[in-house]
């Protein structure tokens, strides 16, 4: 069952992007600079300049951005544009 989300970035996206219907990773770095898991899923909505809709059978963002303890969470797209994510909503 996939879970879904808003998720708000701490920049813009830069219009034309071809990220849409595409897949992505989030990704978890350690304040140390080591890296988590990366996690799976796909873009199926982009309904601000800096906020994305993703789905994922994998993700689990609440339980990821806590054990981030104080590291960041980054959401990787096509085109290999990344953006650190700033906040979530579960939808």
């Amino acid at each position: 069952m996939a879970t879904y989300y808003n998720i708000t970035l701490d920049s813009n996206i830069p219009h034309g992007s071809d990220i849409l219907d595409k897949p992505c990773r989030v990704v978890f770095s350690y304040p140390d600079g080591s890296f988590s898991y990366a996690y799976t899923g796909t873009v199926f909505a982009w309904p601000t300049a800096n906020t994305v809709r993703i789905k994922s059978a994998t993700l689990n963002i609440e339980a990821a951005w806590v054990g981030a303890n104080g590291g960041t969470l980054t959401i990787q797209t096509g085109g290999g544009l990344a953006y650190r994510i700033t906040g979530f909503v579960k939808m």
